[in-house]
């Protein structure tokens, strides 16, 4: 579906930037055929001719492990060393922070780190956020400052779930914002870009992409309000969400010729990772971009789309990239480093059954051997058992614990992981945990340094108004919020709650305490003497804070906030109370740190434009912009909350595999209506997007592979007795050749006894793994050429 925005025109030619405009430092000069190609040394010819290509729009079809971010490095040193592209004026595009940092140590690495500088690198988010912090005043309609402030997943519930009690009349106590959420965040990724766009037509976006919700009354009838409404509040608050990053961005370069030229000039190379997972506006991003030059170098891999359920859009790169850049050409790497032989033909056999698969046909570098096991096990408590000890037995023979991994397809299946690597006493960690920025006292404390730098922002005012308890509750919130609404209207609108408390200058009545901020009598605000000396004293605190934050750095306004408002003896009385203040201590920790939290290589010229600030770098309005940024920017869903370097299992949901590796890897839940995972028919559910998710968790397996299933299951408070996946069935025929694997065929049996499994568990089970040729409680070893 199209957006608000036409497409871009081409820039005009006669109005062009040269280097000065961007206010760039200087760097060393390109060392223009420098003759070093020492860049190229261990590349196969496929990695080569990607790397050499000629500047035209080109598309690397890139298989698992086959060294797709080496050949991303080589080529901007191709572009640096060779073609002597000043390294300011290349763009490199990752998904997730860990990819954006990876990238930027290779790149220093390679082109050293000056010239690393002052490329631009990052998440899209990142990037976008930077572009709109300069240049948001530009798209007048949509009603943002420089200084806006990021919602993440919870701050948008919670903004919500306000709308629908006071707006929708929905019961507080039994509201859920979260299939709200859901909506407007798929409405949104259906176009190009939602700025100026309606509910009604932001409805019609939500039916396209998900046609049985045209017969849902809570999508005809009140989707088109609860969207205006959502909108309304945001701009109220001078906030934006995730996707709205995104989509104001493209915005913003469809509509102001300015800010399109000056990024077009800016950046006159553009590299973008994991081309495939890539949204409508995250493409038209780069579209953009790239115009008029087209010198645009893209990598990714069709069979390794696992996103559509978060907007991404696989035609991105299968069919519009070769449809809208003219001259396009494609390189593939075929050439799999990473797992062996045997690995390699069992994901190749699992991706076959793909009706849309690409021609990339995966070619192992490593022998295989017996490195595919499939395990059978009575319910899903042995096969958790079964991991934890295989997984004890693996480490004992020299593999790193970190480098074992234990993948299964939905987060209800950790449970019983978890208490069987508790009750074996081997290390773990749960991938997708609860992540540091994302704990209740950090975001509490974060939300006092988001109100001071922007006091429109109601849901970080209403987290923090009554944390610690100071009996300012909910109603006394209603009444505050009555009471500004009733000021006089600001730019069209009721005056924000924040700046009428923090920003309005009342006259002082006489009998104002030393602690309390001038507001107006009790009576004029609704209040009683008790809830306005409470409301009092919270805006006093917060006045001072604000005066304290133009000279200091965020270290220091945190350390003042964590002291003036209590927060030791606040989250210490709490369960797990010293961890939680540990917590506020390494928060702080990190605040005074000089560098950047979350820091974009390339954009040092984007500075802070909230207008209103003369402090130093790093200090005042500027340096808390920042630091709230890069906090905001790490709470996306990329985040992974574990320490990497803790020599400890990974346990994971397959999708958050994506990108990793590991020496060993164990699949669990290997079971139809699991993998491939069946929903209603309603749901439109794509199979093709299942076979691709389940080929991904068989490619981080680098030396070793188990798949792991169980006779019965636990779901929903329900005792299921599942057939096994058909996938197992695709990989008994391509490693074995056929036919029931035998014992003489299939190799030595491995595993372990999972002990009785009483007689109908036993004939069931049996009858539901002799399709392939699986014992029970014992594991069925696939080697080269279906032979141990």
């Amino acid at each position: 579906a199209a957006g608000a925005g036409a497409p871009a025109p081409a820039a005009d030619d006669s109005d062009v930037y040269t280097d000065s405009d961007f206010d760039l430092p200087s760097y060393p000069s390109s060392r223009r055929g420098s003759g070093d190609q020492s860049y190229l040394d261990g590349m196969n010819e496929q990695q080569r001719s990607a790397i050499l290509a000629p500047l035209v729009p080109m598309k690397v079809l890139a298989g698992p492990g086959s060294g797709k971010t080496r050949v991303l490095v080589g080529r901007v040193t191709h572009l640096i060393n060779e073609l002597g592209v000043p390294p300011s004026h290349i763009l490199c595009i990752t998904f997730t922070n860990k990819a954006a940092k990876e990238m930027r140590e290779r790149l220093q690495a390679s082109v050293g780190r000056d010239n690393a500088a002052a490329i631009t690198a990052g998440t899209f988010h990142s990037v976008a956020s930077r572009m709109l912090r300069k240049h948001v005043h530009m798209l007048e309609s949509y009603g943002r400052g420089n200084d806006f402030a990021i919602y993440d997943e919870s701050d948008t519930r919670a903004l919500l779930r306000k709308i629908l009690v006071d707006q929708f009349n929905e019961d507080k106590k039994k509201v859920d914002p979260g299939q709200a959420k859901g909506r407007i965040s798929a409405a949104k990724s259906a176009i190009d870009h939602c700025v100026g766009v309606s509910g009604t037509r932001m409805m019609q976006a939500l039916i396209d992409l998900r046609p049985t919700l045209k017969h849902d009354p809570g999508v005809t009838k009140d989707f088109p309000r609860l969207y205006d409404e959502y909108e309304a509040s945001l701009r109220s608050a001078n906030a934006m969400d995730f996707d709205d990053l995104l989509s104001a961005t493209v915005a913003l370069l469809q509509t102001s010729g300015e800010a399109r030229l000056y990024y077009q000039q800016r950046w006159r190379h553009i590299l973008v990772d994991e081309f495939q997972d890539t949204s409508l506006s995250q493409y038209e991003l780069i579209r953009t971009l790239a115009l008029p030059q087209n010198k645009v170098f893209v990598v990714g891999d069709v069979d390794q789309a696992i996103y559509s359920w978060r907007g991404a859009e696989v035609s991105n790169i299968r069919t519009k990239f070769d449809g809208d850049f003219a001259g396009a050409e494609t390189v593939m790497l075929n050439k799999n480093y990473r797992s062996t032989a045997t690995i390699v033909k069992a994901a190749a056999a699992v991706i076959g059954v793909s009706t849309s698969r690409s021609a990339l046909e995966l070619d192992a570098v490593t022998p295989g051997g017996k490195d595919v096991a499939v395990v059978a096990t009575e319910c899903e408590v042995e096969e958790a058992n079964y991991a934890a000890r295989e997984a004890a037995k693996i480490a004992r023979g020299g593999v790193p614990l970190k480098e074992i991994a234990v993948l299964y397809r939905t987060h209800s299946q950790s449970r019983p992981l978890e208490e069987a690597f508790i009750r074996a006493g081997v290390p773990h960690v749960v991938v997708g945990d609860t992540a540091f920025y994302t704990r209740k006292e950090i975001k509490d404390a974060v939300a006092y340094l988001r109100v001071l730098l922007n006091p429109r922002d109601i849901v970080s005012l209403q987290r923090i108004i009554n944390t610690p308890p100071r009996k300012i509750g909910p109603g006394t919130m209603d009444k505050l919020q009555v009471w500004s609404e009733a000021l006089p209207w600001v730019d069209g609108a009721p005056q924000p709650l924040g700046l009428a408390l923090l920003q309005r200058s009342w006259a002082a009545p006489s009998d104002v305490l030393e602690d309390d901020a001038a507001l107006p009598p009790a009576g004029d605000m609704g209040l009683g003497p008790a809830a306005h000396r409470a409301v009092s004293v919270f805006v006093h605190l917060m006045q001072n804070l604000v005066q304290m934050m133009e000279g200091s750095n965020p270290g220091e306004l945190l350390d003042e906030v964590v002291r003036a408002v209590g927060f030791e003896a606040y989250v210490t009385e709490q369960e797990n109370g010293d961890e939680r203040w540990g917590f506020i201590k390494e928060l702080v920790s990190i605040a005074k740190e000089p560098a950047p939290i979350m820091d974009v290589e390339g954009l040092e010229e984007f500075e802070y434009a909230g207008g209103r600030d003369n402090s130093k770098p790093g200090e005042g309005a500027k340096g808390l912009s920042a630091f709230l940024e890069g906090i905001s920017l790490l709470m996306t869903a990329e985040t992974r909350s574990e320490d990497e370097s803790a020599d400890a299992v990974r346990l994971m949901t397959m999708h958050a595999s994506k990108g990793l590796e590991f020496d060993t890897v164990f699949i669990t839940g290997c079971e139809d209506k699991l993998i491939p995972f069946k929903r209603d028919e309603g749901t439109g559910k794509p199979e093709d997007e299942e076979v691709r998710l389940f080929y991904v968790g068989l490619t981080r397996a680098k030396r070793k592979l188990f798949l792991c299933r169980a006779a019965k299951r636990q779901r929903f408070g329900k005792t299921h007795f599942p057939d096994p996946s058909p996938f197992l069935d695709v990989i008994r025929d391509a490693l074995v050749g056929g036919g029931s694997a035998r014992k003489s065929d299939a190799g030595a049996w491995a595993g372990a006894e999972t002990g009785n499994l009483g007689e109908g568990a036993a004939q069931r089970l049996a009858s539901h793994l002799a399709a392939t040729g699986v014992r029970a409680g014992t594991g069925n070893t696939f080697g080269r050429g279906g032979r141990g």
